[in-house]
């Protein structure tokens, strides 16, 4: 029985196990990137054919980051990695005591660095050499003084392992506690977020241009608002500089055009509204109008249009117009400009550059930040704190220099060389 549980436990904390956790995670987390989250049923089953449905539905693709099978493969990894971490630590320990006794390294076959003088001050040399904490002793004849280093490099792939750790942690505590909603407008707008007590009311939105049209920054300002109308938070929000307030982050996520829309039968209004780029608008029985693009400044070159300028110099809407779901008009309108079919004219008017804002809270990001900072700690302890040593033996009138290095050891030896032929010594000489 022991034996059985031994195996178990040695299963659930091996690698094999954990990356097939970490694949299984990331292909249910990319179905839940490529499949729209949070509709009901009847919205899939209407939009994906049945064996697609069928796999959607059994799977909880619909709500993954809610999903027992996302928190079950999360919970499993995050076991992994703790195992795997722990069963790490005794032996990066244990490595790390026995780089720092002397009498282990005596009892190894050393490569000589060097034979140096008599007169050599042995402690001094090591200092010179970057090697502090000098260890004295005295076997059969000899005296030895030794030193170690970068024993810190043993613990590396263990921090690794922990910063993954944190990582993973942080990544299922933002999706399954986390909060996420976008809103869209244009200045003057009162935004309400979602499920919270908050209203942003946009006070201004404006995009920056290099001399060659390309957009250099994007720039909403916003006041945040509680129930009872208080500011809570005023500022401005940018590409990579969100607005912070309460736990909550807004970023500036994206940006579009907007016009106003009249829709009159027969010469009466029966819709009004604003029409965001991308947008469709159902009216009569079996009509829908779409806006698909729209061009600030109209050119067209080689029967295709595109746009010139940011600017309202020669604006134009790219409009399609279906009837019982078949294209059956497709142009571009200027401001105003009448749009006929049938009994109905469509009518768009002003055109505004609208923003959206993606209001954020992460209760992981801390721990998501930390887990990035032990993963690189733990990387460069691994490559580039590579654990060394030297012994300086003093017998019979010859002193030797010895050293090694977990790794990389002709690279050790030249930086010791090196380090040796700079120093101003000039009783470092190499004896015949």
């Amino acid at each position: 029985m022991k034996k059985k549980t031994s195996s178990a436990l040695r299963f659930l904390a091996s690698m094999k196990f954990g990356m097939l956790l970490l694949g299984l995670l990331a292909l249910y987390a990319t179905a839940g990137t490529l499949i729209p989250q949070g509709q009901t049923l009847s919205y899939y089953r209407e939009n994906y054919d049945s064996t697609v449905f069928f796999i959607i539905e059994k799977l909880k693709l619909y709500k993954v980051y809610e999903s027992i099978y996302f928190i079950s493969l999360t919970a499993l990894l995050t076991l992994n990695l703790l195992f795997c971490t722990l069963r790490r630590i005794p032996s990066a320990r244990a490595q790390y005591q026995k780089e720092g006794d002397a009498s282990l390294h005596l009892k190894k076959n050393h490569q000589i660095i060097k034979e140096l003088n008599e007169g050599t001050h042995p402690k001094e040399l090591l200092k010179s050499l970057g090697f502090g904490k000098i260890k004295e002793l005295e076997e059969q004849g000899q005296k030895i003084y030794f030193s170690s280093r970068r024993r810190a490099g043993y613990f590396g792939s263990t921090l690794v392992h922990l910063g993954l750790l944190f990582v993973i942690v942080a990544f299922a505590l933002g999706k399954i506690m986390g909060y996420e909603s976008f809103v869209r407008g244009i200045p003057g707008d009162l935004l309400t977020v979602e499920n919270t007590s908050y209203t942003l009311s946009l006070q201004d939105f404006d995009i920056f241009y290099r001399e060659d049209y390309s957009i250099q920054q994007y720039l909403s300002s916003v006041e945040v608002l509680d129930e009872g109308e208080t500011v809570k938070k005023r500022g401005d929000t940018s590409v990579n500089h969100p607005l912070s307030f309460e736990g909550y982050r807004v970023y500036q996520y994206g940006t579009g055009w907007m016009m106003d829309l009249i829709i009159r039968k027969q010469g009466e209004e029966i819709l009004r509204d604003r029409f965001y780029q991308g947008d469709f608008r159902t009216f009569g029985e079996n009509l829908v109008l779409e806006f698909r693009s729209f061009y600030p400044d109209l050119v067209v070159s080689e029967g295709m249009p595109y746009t010139k300028t940011p600017f309202l110099n020669r604006p134009r809407a790219l409009y399609v117009l279906y009837e019982d779901g078949l294209s059956v008009d497709m142009n571009v309108a200027g401001p105003g400009q009448t749009i006929s079919y049938g009994d109905y004219t469509m009518e768009l008017y002003e055109p505004r550059l609208y923003t959206v804002l993606q209001v954020v809270k992460d209760p992981g990001a801390v721990y998501a930040g930390l887990g990035g900072f032990l993963m690189l700690a733990g990387l460069f302890l691994t490559f580039y704190y590579v654990p060394q040593y030297l012994l300086l033996i003093e017998k019979e009138g010859r002193v030797t220099l010895y050293g090694g290095a977990v790794k990389n050891q002709e690279t050790f030896s030249m930086y010791i060389h090196e380090k040796l032929s700079v120093e101003s010594a000039g009783d470092l000489d190499e004896s015949d």
